[in-house]
């Protein structure tokens, strides 16, 4: 159902901590635009070649030490360009 496979690297009260990995052959078909419920945190743990955009933006490449913060309810995406495999941790706040 999803594009990635998920991991849980950490859980408390506050966020759930999770790793999710992409295969470098994903297609603009399988990366669709979506909405989460709540606010997110993500950020670039190995790959290249991947941009994350929200709505109304352009397209920023993902590089390690940005964070980007995702509210909840607001549409975004991530682009594959040729990349190599992607795994980016998320924090989900609760």
């Amino acid at each position: 159902m999803f594009p990635f496979k998920e991991k849980i690297l950490e859980e408390n009260k506050e966020y759930i901590l999770v790793q999710r990995n992409f295969m470098s052959n994903l297609t603009s078909e399988e990366l669709i635009w979506h909405r989460d419920r709540e606010d997110r945190e993500v950020y670039l743990v190995e790959g290249s070649g991947w941009y994350f955009q929200m709505d109304n933006e352009i397209p920023r490449l993902m590089e390690k030490d940005i964070v980007f913060n995702i509210p909840k309810t607001t549409w975004h995406r991530i682009i594959n360009k040729n990349g190599t495999n992607l795994v980016i941790n998320v924090r989900k706040y609760k």
